[in-house]
Parts: C-alpha cells; sequence; structure tokens
C-alpha cells in the first residue's frame, strides 16, 4: 500500500466512523414496550411457575405503562386488571435469563403491548391520559463541572435516554462537533450557549445536570435551559440498603427524568369523552408541502378524522374532528413545527409559521 493509498483508507475510516457516532434522527417514542421486567415466581409445577411468574411481570410491565402516560394525579385510579383481561392486552413478550426448578422460575421479560386494547381499557375507566409526544429534552450530565458519559451519572442518562417517555430524553453521542460545544456548557449558561446543540439534537430545551458526592449522597443541580429563559434546583440523593454508586445514579436520573414528563402529562392528558370540530384554513407551497401536512395532521393522536372541504393549488380548507380541549390540539400539532391559531375574528389557520395569525384566543 503506498502513501497516498493508506491517507486515503485512513480518511475514509475517519468519515465512517463519525457516520456512525453522529445524531441519527429522532426515532418514533416506544409507549408500549416496557423491557426488562425481573420475574420469580413458584408453583406446582414447572409450568404453574411460569405461568404465575409471566402473569406477574404483566401487572409491572401494565402498571409501567399506565404510569408513562397518566399524570400522577391519576396513578391512584390505575385500572385493576384481572389476569384474564391484562393477558390478551400484551402482544408479545420476550424472555431471557432464563432459570427454572421444578416449582421454581426467574427470568426477565419484556413485554409489547398492544395501544388499542390500552386505550380501550383506559377509555372505559374514565381515566386522562396522553400520547402527545413532546420534542425531546437534550440532556448534558455533568460531573461536577466536566461532562463525563463513562461515569455512573452519564451511563445512568444513556439508560434513561432508551425509555419510551412522552417527552423523550437524548443525550449527547459526543463526537468532534458536539466537544467544541460541550465545552461551553455548565450551569450558567443561557439558551444563546446551549441552542447550536439543542438544534443539533432536535432539541426544545437543554438539561445541564451536574452531579457530585457529599458524603455517601449524590448531590444534584438541575439546570433547565429553555429559550425563554432557565430555571434551577437541588436534589440529594442518599442510597437506599445495598445500593452501589452506578444504581444510586439511575436512581436519581430516573426522578429526574420523570420530573420532566409531569408538567406536560398534566397539560396534555385528554379526557377522551370531549370531542369537538374545528374548520380550519391551511396555506401551503406546492403538493410537496400539502403532502406533508396532511401526514402529519393524520398521524396527530389527538385528532379523529381530517375531512377535506376544499383543496386547490395553494391553500385547503379542512374539518378537523378532534378530542380534548383545543389548547391541547395547539400543543400536540407544535410539536411537529405545525402551528394553529385564530385570528380576530375566530377564523382558524394551520401555518408552519408560528408567528403567521394572531394567537389562539383562550379556551
Amino acid at each position: 500500500m503506498t502513501l497516498r493509498d493508506f491517507a486515503h483508507t485512513a480518511v475514509a475510516a475517519v468519515v465512517l466512523v463519525l457516520a456512525f457516532v453522529a445524531p441519527a434522527a429522532a426515532q418514533p417514542v416506544d409507549l408500549w414496550t416496557v423491557s426488562n421486567i425481573p420475574v420469580d415466581a413458584t408453583g406446582v409445577s414447572p409450568s404453574a411457575a411460569k405461568e404465575a411468574a409471566l402473569a406477574q411481570g404483566r401487572q409491572k410491565a401494565w402498571a409501567e405503562v399506565f404510569r408513562r402516560i397518566t399524570p400522577s394525579s391519576e396513578w391512584s385510579r390505575q385500572p385493576q386488571l384481572t389476569p384474564q383481561e391484562l393477558e390478551p392486552m400484551v402482544k408479545s413478550f420476550d424472555i431471557s435469563g432464563e432459570k427454572h426448578s421444578s416449582t421454581r422460575y426467574l427470568a426477565t421479560v419484556t413485554y409489547v403491548f398492544h395501544p388499542a386494547q390500552v386505550r380501550s381499557a383506559l377509555r372505559r375507566t374514565g381515566t386522562q391520559f396522553s400520547e402527545s409526544t413532546a420534542k425531546p429534552v437534550l440532556v448534558v450530565p455533568l460531573n461536577g463541572t466536566a461532562w463525563s458519559p463513562e461515569s455512573p451519572w452519564g451511563r445512568a442518562w444513556t439508560q434513561q435516554a432508551r425509555r419510551g417517555r412522552l417527552v423523550p430524553v437524548a443525550v449527547p453521542v459526543g463526537d468532534v462537533q458536539d466537544m467544541g460545544a460541550l465545552a461551553t456548557i455548565s450551569s450558567s449558561a443561557d439558551w444563546g450557549i446551549v441552542q447550536p446543540l439543542a438544534e443539533r439534537y432536535g432539541a426544545s430545551s437543554v438539561l445541564v445536570a451536574s452531579a457530585g458526592k457529599n458524603g455517601s449522597a449524590l448531590q444534584v443541580t438541575i439546570t433547565h435551559i429553555k429559550p425563554e429563559g432557565r430555571n434551577q434546583r437541588s436534589s440529594s440523593f442518599s442510597p437506599q440498603g445495598a445500593e452501589d454508586d452506578a444504581t444510586l445514579a439511575l436512581r436519581a436520573s430516573g426522578s429526574v427524568a420523570d420530573s420532566l414528563q409531569e408538567d406536560w402529562k398534566r397539560s396534555t392528558s385528554v379526557d377522551y369523552g370531549q370531542q369537538s370540530s374545528l374548520s380550519v384554513t391551511i396555506p401551503f407551497n406546492g403538493l410537496a408541502e400539502w403532502v406533508s401536512i396532511r401526514r402529519h395532521l393524520e398521524s396527530t393522536k389527538l385528532i379523529q378524522l381530517v375531512a377535506i372541504e376544499e383543496v386547490n393549488m395553494n391553500m385547503a380548507k379542512v374539518r378537523l374532528d378532534y378530542v380534548g380541549k383545543v389548547d391541547q390540539l395547539q400543543t400536540a400539532l407544535s410539536q411537529t413545527n405545525l402551528f394553529l391559531n385564530a385570528d380576530a375574528t375566530g377564523n382558524w389557520t394551520l401555518s408552519r409559521n408560528a408567528a403567521a395569525t394572531a394567537a389562539a384566543p383562550p379556551g
């Protein structure tokens, strides 16, 4: 191999590595898969023990799915489903780490639920819930003041980023482009500093999560930076039982991630008994944009029907049949960069430009 060939090969390798670590487009949030549920049950036979263990795991997974899509105010009213009711709600399951004896069964199980059956169960019981997914929050975990992805705190946030959430969590991949931006980020940063990194990951805000040990406790300072401002709070997490640093960091990061969800779920949880219609004008530039807008409308969970009343080369009039409140519909649409507003006379327009029309009236 000549020196020139070697150089070309090296460049190609670097490009390939960067292609693998560059941020990928945000993936759809999987709310319905609950991974790594430990099960342990006994029975009069191996098959009875396994059946009891899988039923135990379904109940745990059901509780996880319920809490993902409902605000904490609903948790005490979780529908108590019998094993016979719950079993058909699970579309599939995957078992790993299986161990068993003549009377005991242990394993780790991943359950995948039928979304339609979960919705049906919640609607029957009048439970308010949300499927509206927010734009991601980019979390920058710091050990003190330094970004340290291989620390227990950094690894904990990588695990949180893999969980299905209504407010997805993203973490920097740490490639060359990230490193320059990460060097400028601290708990005192403002939106102007973090905006380039947020835009790279399609994030609506950045959470600078700084952690350090205070004796045996983990002291955490959270700075949430948004375009409209920033807020900061601190918490302390003491070890429970025999928790090691990794387990403590995972519990602490989970608590922070869960707190991100609560405000979102409170504002987007829907009473599916409340149904309304809205006539909307949609300006667009060409067929491709109209097809894109229509696809986003039809994939918005709150919208039950998109009825086209009129369409021409640059404008459409549609009727949107939706559930919940109009401000919840606006919030859901804004996550796909579609902005629903009313003018002073009460005529509604849907646009990709947030400032194209007047703000909607309350209600």
